[in-house]
C-alpha cells in the first residue's frame, strides 16, 4: 500500500489504517530511515520493522521499570532511552533494526524523563524528576557535564540550531535554553501558565513547539527568544508535539483525547482527528512525512496516513 506526503492539501483523506495495542505508552521514535519503529511505554520498548500490526520483531521488557523517553541519532544508528529506575541507557541498532545495548548510565538520582542526541550523535542530554539536565559523551560514555537552573523536574528536550543549543522545558513552567558554547546557566526564552510537558525543535532548527498543562502549545522563536503563536487547544492540557519533516505543520495531542493539525506559518487550525479514548501522550512523524503515529493513555498506538489513489 502507497501512502502520499502528508501536506496541507490532503488532510481531508488522512484516516487512521493500523492500529496496535502495547500498554501505556510514553514516546514513539522512528528511525531517519523510517524502517523502524519504536514504542516506549510501562512494559519497555516494542520494535517494528517495515510496518505497524501484529506482534513486534523485537520485545525489551522492564517489568519494574517503564521507559519514560527515547530518541534517535540522526545516523540511526543509536537510539537513546530514559527510564523510571533512573538510568538513561545507550542502544545500538544494527542494519537489521535490532537493537544491542552499548551503555547504562548512571547519574541521576530520580527518574529519566527526557532524553535528547545531538544531530551528531556524539552528545546525549537526559533530563527528569531530579530537576537537572546531564549531558553524556556516547562514543565512551562518560558523564560530560551537569546544568542545573530548573526549579522542577525537567520533563522535555530537544537539540536546536544545529545542535548548538539544548531547549528544556519543566514542570516549572519554564522553556529554558542552554548554549553548550558559551555554557549558560539556562536562559528563560518563554513560559507557560503551568508545567511544560513536550519540546520540540523544527527541522529547521530555529523554531521551537511547547506543549503545556496550561491548555496551550505555543511556538517559539529560538534565534529571538520570541513567541511566535500561541495555540488555544485540548482540553485539560496539551501533552506532545511533533512537527512535520517540510516544518510545515505541526501535530499535538492532548487530554482531550484529540489530535490537532495546524499550519505552522499562520497558527491556523487545519484539522481535528479522534480515534483514542484517552488523552493522547506521544506523536512523531516518519521521516518522509507520509506517516503519523500517534499513542495514547488508552494502550492505543495507531497509525494516521493518506492513502494515494494512484
Amino acid at each position: 500500500m502507497a501512502f502520499e506526503p502528508i501536506t496541507l492539501l490532503n488532510l481531508d483523506r488522512l484516516r487512521e489504517v493500523a492500529a496496535v495495542k502495547f500498554g501505556w505508552i510514553a514516546g514513539l521514535a522512528w528511525s531517519p530511515d523510517s524502517r523502524l519503529l519504536v514504542l516506549a511505554g510501562g512494559g519497555g520498548l516494542a520494535c517494528y520493522r517495515d510496518g505497524l500490526g501484529g506482534s513486534p520483531d523485537q520485545v525489551i521488557e522492564s517489568p519494574t521499570s517503564p521507559v519514560k523517553a527515547l530518541a534517535f541519532s540522526h545516523s540511526g544508528r543509536l537510539l537513546a532511552t530514559g527510564s523510571a529506575d533512573t538510568r538513561a541507557r545507550l542502544w545500538d541498532v544494527d542494519g537489521s533494526g535490532r537493537l544491542t545495548l552499548r551503555a547504562d548510565l548512571h547519574g541521576h538520582t530520580d527518574s529519566v524523563d527526557a532524553v535528547a542526541l545531538s544531530p551528531g550523535g556524539s552528545l546525549l542530554v537526559t533530563a527528569g524528576a531530579d530537576r537537572t539536565l546531564r549531558v553524556w559523551n556516547t562514543e565512551i560514555g562518560i558523564h560530560h557535564a551537569t546544568l542545573a537552573g530548573h526549579t522542577d523536574e525537567v520533563t522535555a528536550l530537544d537539540f536546536g540550531l544545529d545542535g548548538h543549543v539544548i531547549l528544556s522545558g519543566s514542570r516549572d513552567g519554564t522553556l529554558r535554553l542552554w548554549d553548550l558554547k558559551a555554557e549558560t546557566a539556562g536562559t528563560i526564552i518563554g513560559t507557560h501558565d503551568d508545567w511544560v510537558r513536550d519540546v520540540r525543535v523544527s527541522p529547521g532548527g530555529t523554531l521551537c513547539a511547547s506543549a503545556g498543562k496550561d491548555m496551550t502549545v505555543r511556538l517559539w522563536d529560538i534565534y529571538e527568544a520570541r513567541n511566535v503563536h500561541i495555540l488555544q487547544c485540548h482540553l485539560n492540557g496539551a501533552d506532545c508535539v511533533a512537527f512535520s519533516p517540510d516544518g510545515s505543520l505541526l501535530a499535538t495531542g492532548g487530554r482531550d483525547h484529540k489530535i490537532m493539525l495546524w499550519h505552522v506559518a499562520s497558527g491556523e487550525l487545519l484539522r481535528t482527528f479522534t480515534g483514542h479514548d484517552k488523552p493522547v501522550l506521544a506523536l512523531a512523524f516518519n521521516s518522509r512525512g507520509t506517516m503519523l503515529i500517534s499513542g495514547g493513555g488508552d494502550n492505543a498506538v495507531k497509525l494516521w496516513c493518506v492513502e494515494n489513489n494512484d
